[in-house]
C-alpha cells in the first residue's frame, strides 16, 4: 500500500528491530509496511480505541500478517510488557499527551532503543521533558503534506541530560537543512503574528517578540 508522506516519513526512521511497537496505530499501515520491508520482526499495534483496531484486523489479515503483527487494545504503553519492545512508535499526539505515556511508563521506554516521536503540538515542551529525562534527540525531520507541517523526532534513552539552547527547543536543532524549513518559518511566523496583540501578560508577549526576532533573523540567512 502507499503511505501517506507523513508515515512514509516514521516508516524510514524505523531501524531494523525484533518487536516494534506502534502507539496510536490507527488502521496499522505502519506496522504493515515495516514487517513488509523487513524492518523488523515481529510488531504490535497498539490504540486505544476499538473501532480503528477491527479495521486493523482486516488489514493484517489482508497482508497475510497475523503471525507477525499482534492487535493490543489499551492506553498509551500500558498494553506493551516490560523488555518486550524494542523500537516504538507514538504518533499523531499532542506533545504533552506523549510525553505522559513515556513518563508513565519509564522502564519500556527506556528499555527501547529508539522512540520515533511524531506530536502534534507543544514540540518544544516535548524536547525539553525528554533532554530533562535523560532522552538524546539524535534526528528530527519536518514532512509537509496536504498544507499541514509534522515534526518527527528520533530520540534514546542514555541517561545523560542533554541541553540546547532555548531557539533551538522552539524550532528544534536538526530541521536548518530541510527543504521545507524557510516555509516552515514564515508559517510559524504569520501564526504569531496574527495572536501577538492580543497577548496580555508581559512576560508571554516578550518571549513572543523574541521568537519573532529568532524567525526574522533565520530568514534573512536562507
Amino acid at each position: 500500500m502507499a503511505l501517506s508522506l507523513r508515515l512514509q516519513a516514521l516508516l524510514d526512521l524505523i531501524p531494523h528491530s525484533d518487536i516494534l511497537a506502534d502507539i496510536g496505530t490507527d488502521h496499522a499501515y505502519l506496522p504493515i509496511e515495516a514487517i513488509c520491508a523487513g524492518l523488523c520482526e515481529k510488531a504490535i499495534a497498539c490504540d486505544i480505541n476499538k473501532g480503528p483496531l477491527e479495521i486493523a484486523v482486516e488489514n493484517i489479515q489482508m497482508a497475510r500478517l497475523s503471525n507477525k503483527i499482534e492487535i493490543r487494545l489499551g492506553d498509551g504503553l500500558k498494553p506493551i510488557h516490560p523488555n518486550e519492545a524494542d523500537c516504538i512508535v507514538i504518533s499523531g499526539m499532542g506533545g504533552m499527551r506523549i510525553w505522559n505515556i513515556i513518563h508513565t511508563e519509564q522502564d519500556k521506554a527506556q528499555f527501547a532503543k529508539k522512540l520515533i516521536l511524531q506530536p502534534q503540538h507543544n514540540l518544544e515542551v516535548l524536547r525539553k521533558n525528554l533532554h530533562n529525562a535523560g532522552y538524546e534527540i539524535s534526528t528530527e525531520k519536518l514532512v509537509y503534506e496536504d498544507s499541514r507541517f509534522y515534526v518527527i523526532l528520533l530520540a534514546g534513552y542514555t541517561g545523560e541530560v542533554s541541553t540546547w539552547t532555548e531557539q533551538e527547543y522552539f524550532f528544534g536543532k536538526h530541521l536548518l537543512e530541510s527543504p521545507h524549513f524557510s516555509h516552515y518559518l514564515k508559517y510559524h511566523r504569520d501564526k504569531i503574528s496574527r495572536y501577538i496583540q492580543s497577548i496580555n501578560d508581559d512576560d508571554t508577549r516578550r518571549i513572543t517578540e523574541t521568537r519573532l526576532k529568532w524567525i526574522g533573523a533565520l530568514l534573512c540567512q536562507k
